[in-house]
């Protein structure tokens, strides 16, 4: 009776009872099923009738076929836990899943509405009736989570980016880990290779392997053990394991670093543990007596420890964008150091660097430093770029010229009223941005001129001996003239171009301008722009490096003998000067393969010139030449460019045509009547052809 009562329940709603294959009926037995077509999606409530609760009784157990046990696999296959439906994938999903019954303690079962879990468990998370169930009821097991939830679950946002949050190994991406851990093949690499790569995991806490990264823990000994054979693979050959000398941390979470990082001794770049939230550093930092970079940076360190000054072979040290006040005596004990970025911190002072005698760049800029002492200054005299961007000085020291290495200086955004005018005595300096101070002594025009014209009138404006100032005194007093006047190029400048280059239109050269210039060994040399009346004798003593020498626009008469010994000489221009010949001792220059001598007052080419073997252009244009010599034209046998147009030549020897070697041949402006100008406006090549075509045979 009872199991008649369910079964008029289920047809009264249109519904079957999913039930394991033990307690299908006959597939002969009909029960009503909902069509397809009218199967309601779990998307939407589902209407039932009016339930009651049925005392259920066992079914009999009816002999099962083989199609009955394959459709109670289906059942299981395909039964899920009531839900929203995705899509419709067969009709026996969407039964599974429409249908369901709670069976109460009291072994009672009554229908229940879709989207509602049941009570009863059965095998495969299916609603559908088992005998076990009746008796002893189980919980529905949770659906399994997506194997890239975890990952999902660890994307942050910091700092206008994602972070990934707990990845210290590569386990943890793929499942749950409670504590962060290296993965055993991170290890080996490092171990190979002496680099770790850290940056960007989201790790809280170092991990500790990192600190004892060559140390053997129990569960390698005991894999070694197990896996010790003759034909073991790469990454098990401890023995060649090389100590941690980079280690990179950045962008992560870490707040500390642990005392252990002084068992790394070996580490020689710390670079970086920037972007992170450390407030200090830990005081073993000074046992990694190898360290010569270390990066802090975007970090929210308040103070150093002393410890950092044992760093002995610190070169590099970056702890831009923290707290910083102010730092260590002991960080002047870096003698080593090159390069210290203060950038964005809290500091009032320039930090005591008493014997950072490497010191070559220092940024103190976005700090809320006042003014320099003249002690602090006196330590920073090898620096060449020095940045004191938006600061609050009002005033630069007289001291500033100690800085005798000084290239760039930065002073931007500060309060300063006036430069001192001794700043423009600086041998070396070539960029000083001075904009957003409110300058009162020194006109805007000026300072819109750039740093070259600026140091320029700051050197007009010095009265006083040049050796009376801090960092000249060595200087001898009869150079304050030619500071005034002119700036000379210094050796460094002419080592990075192999050029010496002096156009000030002055009548004499400085010898102090030749000896840099040796010293650097240059190349080319110009002084031209000049007012020269003869070439300088300093100038002999580059003639083992020289290869071109411009004295254009000056004032020579005569040219001198010895320009003879720069026997790697390839180009020489004495344009727009009044010489009227040449020293034969130019003769011995092999290798000149261009000279200009146009605008000068040359009645005849000079004989030097036809002995020029390698001489591929000459130029002898707006002269007062008047007659062209073939014979010597014809030793030329490299010449290419011949340019004799503006002098006084009447007549142009048929046998200028022979000079087949000439590409370019400039004639124009020449009283001569023959050729026409209607042939010399056709090229070189008709103008030559037309030369030898009015030889006539002897």
């Amino acid at each position: 009776m009872k199991e008649e009562q369910v079964k008029a329940a289920v047809r009264g709603g249109k519904y079957r009872i999913p039930a394991p294959a033990s307690h299908l009926p006959a597939r002969e037995s009909k029960l009503p099923v909902v069509p397809l077509h009218k199967t309601l999606s779990l998307e939407t409530p589902l209407t039932l009738p009016v339930t009651s609760t049925h005392p259920l009784t066992p079914f009999t157990l009816l002999p099962q076929t083989a199609v009955q046990m394959d459709d109670s696999q289906n059942l299981r296959k395909f039964s899920k836990p009531s839900g929203m439906m995705r899509s419709s994938q067969g009709v026996g999903r969407l039964r599974g899943r429409a249908r369901g019954i709670t069976r109460g303690s009291g072994s009672t079962t009554s229908l229940s509405r879709p989207g509602t879990v049941s009570s009863g468990s059965s095998r495969g998370r299916s609603s559908s009736v088992d005998e076990e169930s009746i008796d002893s009821p189980k919980v529905l097991s949770r659906p399994k989570p997506s194997r890239y939830s975890s990952v999902r679950a660890r994307i942050q946002v910091r700092r206008g980016r994602p972070v990934m949050r707990g990845f210290a190994n590569v386990g943890a991406v793929f499942g749950d880990s409670k504590k962060e851990e290296l993965h055993p093949q991170i290890v080996r690499m490092a171990r190979r290779s002496g680099q770790l790569n850290l940056s960007n995991k989201g790790l809280a806490v170092v991990p500790e392997k990192v600190y004892r990264i060559n140390e053997i823990d129990a569960e390698e000994a005991k894999k070694m053990t197990m896996n010790m054979t003759m034909d073991s693979s790469d990454d098990d050959r401890w023995w060649e394991q090389v100590d941690l000398t980079r280690l990179y941390l950045s962008s992560n979470q870490l707040s500390t670093l642990s005392p252990e990082i002084s068992n790394l001794s070996a580490l020689q770049i710390l670079d970086d543990v920037s972007h992170n939230s450390l407030e200090s550093l830990p005081f073993s930092i000074g046992y990694l007596q190898r360290l010569s970079k270390f990066n802090a940076s975007e970090n929210e360190i308040k103070e150093l420890p002393p410890e950092i000054g044992d760093c002995f072979a610190l070169s590099q040290l970056d702890m831009t964008h923290n707290k910083l006040e102010s730092l260590p005596d002991s960080i002047g004990n870096l003698r080593k150091l090159e390069q210290l970025y203060l950038r964005h911190n809290r500091l009032r002072s320039i930090p005591p660097l008493h014997s950072c005698v490497a010191m070559k760049e220092l940024y103190l800029g976005n700090n809320f430093i006042k003014e320099m002492s003249a002690e602090q200054l006196g330590y920073l005299s090898g620096v060449s770029i020095l940045d004191l961007r938006d600061n609050q000085m009002d005033d630069l020291p007289d001291q500033i010229t100690l800085l005798q290495g000084l290239e760039r200086l930065d002073i931007t955004n500060n309060n300063l009223s006036t430069l001192p005018f001794h700043l423009g005595l600086l041998p070396h300096l070539k960029s000083m941005p001075l904009e957003g101070n409110p300058m009162r002594l020194i006109r805007r025009d000026i300072v819109q001129r750039g740093t070259v014209q600026l140091l320029k009138y700051l050197r007009s404006r010095v009265s006083a001996p040049v050796h009376t100032f801090p960092g000249f005194e060595n200087t001898p007093a009869d150079t304050n003239l030619l500071l005034d006047n002119s700036s000379i190029p210094d050796k460094y400048q002419m080592k990075n171009t192999q050029t010496v280059s002096y156009n000030e239109k002055v009548s004499t050269i400085p010898d102090q301008l030749f000896e840099n210039a040796a010293e650097a060994e240059v190349r080319t040399v110009d002084l031209s722009k000049n007012v020269l009346t003869e070439v300088p004798a300093k100038l002999e003593m580059l003639c083992r490096h020289v290869s071109e020498v411009m004295l254009g626009q000056n004032k020579l008469t005569t040219f001198p003998s010895w320009i003879g010994r720069f026997h790697r000489l390839q180009f020489l221009d004495l344009q727009s000067n009044q010489l009227t010949d040449l020293p034969t001792d130019l003769a011995s220059l092999l290798y000149l393969r261009e000279i200009n001598i146009t605008s000068n007052r040359f009645e005849t080419l000079p004989a030097c010139v036809y002995e020029m073997e390698q001489l591929e252009i000459l130029c002898a244009a707006n002269n007062q030449l008047k007659l062209i010599y073939v014979e010597g034209l014809s030793k030329l046998k490299r010449l290419a460019t011949l340019d004799l147009h503006n002098n006084n030549i009447d007549f142009v020897p048929p046998q200028l045509g022979n000079v087949t070697q000439l590409r370019t041949l400039v004639l124009h402006g020449n009283p001569f009547r023959v050729p026409r100008r209607g042939i010399l406006d056709k090229g070189t090549r008709e103008t030559l052809e037309y030369l030898r075509s009015r030889i006539v045979d002897e």
